[in-house]
């Protein structure tokens, strides 16, 4: 299911579309719907750029899998948030970051060793299906083989035991971990890596409107972090 939302703004003559379409996934806290309505500090990073554009646009939500295709078959100019990989670049250009995540391993035992061969070769691990946290996962040689769609769906394949350790977003896991009251000493984490956030364009978007990227950038570092300060 898809719900999308439109922003009318004076047009900025020459440098982007008569309207730019623009995708994302429910990924709470970043973003999501409530009542009907996309909110989260990524909706409100976006809407900024747009504004400071002054650039007619529209938001679609949709699965995250989906999402990335669509802009890769060119039905949508761009998404959001993502972190940058290489497959995404052979298809799409990413933009300056407008917000962070961090990645952790999470587990039930402080005596995982979630680095070691032997970890690698005899235990299935989880990251959100499509996430750049999954392909990573595939990257580095470990057995990946769910493709849990929500972050409550990957905390619950860690808690029941059909995983070893699930690569997560901090932020997001944080909020299934309250939503499903599992304590926070039942659990051990270990600090992967943190990525910079952005909206990957595609390709052909960049080369038919060759000044967007520039401006969005510009305006990327005005808007960084302030759907924050909005929601707050």
């Amino acid at each position: 299911m898809m719900m999308f939302i439109m922003m009318p703004f004076p047009s900025a003559a020459g440098v982007g579309p008569e309207r730019l379409l623009l995708t994302t996934q429910e990924w709470f806290p970043y973003q999501y719907k409530e009542q009907g309505e996309m909110k989260g500090p990524g909706v409100e990073s976006v809407k900024c750029v747009m504004k400071d554009l002054k650039q007619p646009y529209q938001l679609t939500m949709t699965k995250w899998d989906k999402a990335q295709l669509m802009v890769e078959v060119g039905s949508q100019h761009g998404f959001f948030l993502a972190s940058q990989n290489a497959i995404r670049d052979t298809y799409a250009v990413f933009s300056d970051p407008l917000d962070q995540q961090n990645w952790s391993w999470v587990f039930l035992s402080d005596a995982t060793d979630v680095g070691s061969e032997k970890f690698k070769e005899h235990i299935e691990v989880a990251a959100l299906f499509g996430s750049n946290k999954w392909f990573w996962l595939h990257k580095q040689g470990y057995k990946v083989e769910r493709k849990p769609r929500t972050a409550d769906a990957l905390l619950e394949l860690l808690l029941n035991g059909e995983v070893g350790a699930i690569l997560a977003n901090d932020a997001v896991i944080d909020e299934s971990i309250k939503k499903l009251g599992v304590s926070y000493r039942a659990i051990s984490r270990k600090r992967v890596k943190s990525n910079p956030l952005g909206v990957y364009f595609s390709r052909a978007f960049v080369e038919k409107y060759p000044q967007f990227l520039d401006a969005f950038n510009s305006s990327a570092k005005k808007c960084m972090g302030i759907g924050y300060a909005v929601i707050n």
